[in-house]
């Protein structure tokens, strides 16, 4: 009990560095994703383990970050959005914005730990690379991991630990995004899992919204002809990207749909397989666009009840009890409001 205490001590502590001014915001009181806005990065409430802490505006230039934080794992990741520039800058120009980032990182805990805050400082070699996107060139990258002592005040005196500091910095957009992720050393093993998943995590948002466009244009292909084999191939990508974004409002009322489903597959196999395509890119569409989760269920519902109507054409021995009343319902522009009321009633 004794040793969980000065571990929760020493965690906090590494909260205690002194921000620049500036001021703190909450996060959604509803969870909503965080978004920044001119890169178009949106970034959920939770990543992992790690739930979001809130945002800090700087007072002066433009740059903010936001604060994620991690109790069970003793960790903190915080991310800047720091502007640079808003005119075209070529790849070396990029490069060098990004290395001159992290000598500043190493620099700042290089003071840090002249004024006794940490001790033992150890910075490990720089690793270079890239970010693969969605049909774009990879977006430089640069990191390095950094092992120190950090020196704490607590109420039993002076308690040491062993910390990382993992930094990744990125150019997007006219923005240097500078990740750092920080965490009591618990083991060489643990220590890395945890930090190459959140950062895994962060990267993942990053790549988001070129890969997100081009699973828009895969739904339009889709519902240019949903019944080609062009479109079966591009709901297929589309439904493997759906299965890794939890942040879209996208679900599927289990009562009666999935009861009609299984009927359409004992009639017709594979009527079910079109008509579950059907209501997810619908779905997904409405969500890209920013539907909320009644209007995703009732842009699901006007497809479904499209591809079941043309599916009546090919499969006359289709007979799905108390779909009739669905159908009028989404012709009216209330299809998912009766499968959530159905689904209610049961």
């Amino acid at each position: 009990m004794f040793r969980c205490a000065i571990a929760l001590c020493l965690f906090f502590a590494l909260h205690l560095s002194a921000e620049p001014p500036g001021q703190w915001h909450a996060p959604d009181p509803h969870g909503l994703p965080w978004k920044h806005v001119p890169t178009g990065l949106s970034f959920p409430a939770t990543l992992g383990t790690h739930r979001l802490a809130g945002e800090f505006r700087f007072s002066q230039g433009g740059g903010l970050f936001i604060r994620y934080e991690s109790l069970e794992e003793r960790s903190r990741g915080d991310i800047y959005f720091i502007p640079v520039t808003d005119k075209e800058i070529t790849l070396e120009e990029r490069q060098r914005l990004i290395m001159q980032e992290l000598d500043r990182v190493v620099h700042d805990l290089r003071s840090m730990e002249k004024q006794g805050r940490y001790k033992n400082l150890k910075v490990n070699p720089v690793a270079t690379g890239g970010v693969e996107l969605w049909e774009k060139d990879p977006l430089p990258m640069a990191a390095q991991l950094c092992e120190m002592t950090r020196v704490a005040q607590t109420p039993n005196g002076t308690e040491e630990a062993k910390v990382k500091q993992w930094t990744g910095i990125l150019y997007i957009d006219g923005f240097l995004i500078t990740i750092r992720q920080m965490r009591g050393s618990s083991g060489e093993d643990e220590d890395a899992a945890g930090m190459q998943a959140f950062a895994g995590q962060v990267l993942k948002v990053i790549k988001d919204p070129p890969l997100r466009r081009g699973v828009a244009g895969l739904i339009e292909r889709y519902l240019e002809d949903p019944f080609s084999e062009d479109s079966v191939q591009a709901t297929a990508a589309v439904l493997a990207y759906l299965k890794g974004a939890p942040d879209l409002p996208i679900s599927i009322p289990e009562h009666p749909v999935q009861d009609w489903l299984e009927i359409c597959k004992k009639q017709a196999p594979g009527t079910d397989e079109h008509l579950l395509r059907a209501f997810m890119l619908g779905a997904a569409r409405q969500a890209f666009a920013g539907g909320s989760a009644k209007e995703c269920i009732n842009a699901g519902a006007v497809q479904f009840a499209k591809i079941y109507r043309a599916l009546l054409g090919k499969h006359p021995e289709l007979n799905v009890p108390g779909i009739d009343a669905f159908l009028a319902a989404t012709a009216e522009g209330k299809g998912g409001e009766w499968l959530l009321s159905s689904s209610l009633a049961r």
